[in-house]
């Protein structure tokens, strides 16, 4: 399991989804997630093959909607920076 740590200007409540690049089936996963009044939170993520990511945030706050994507690297199991 992998952590991702997020520090917005508000709370999040929305999904999280974990896509595999470059993985032709286009195997991905989606959760919810909500920080209740944190704006300074982890997301944990069960990866299971080390490989390239894309992590996708959706949510929407006071009437707006957002979205936050990033490309992370798991190898043996530890995110690579």
């Amino acid at each position: 399991m992998i952590s991702l740590r997020y520090n917005f200007k508000h709370p999040f409540k929305g999904n999280v989804i974990l896509r595999k690049t470059g993985f032709a089936q286009g195997w991905r996963q989606t959760m919810s997630f909500d920080s209740g009044s944190e704006n300074d939170f982890d997301i944990h993520l069960q990866v299971n093959e080390d490989g390239d990511y894309q992590v996708i945030l959706n949510w929407e706050f006071e009437g707006r909607s957002f979205s936050h994507e990033s490309d992370i690297t798991v190898k043996n199991g530890q995110l690579i920076f």
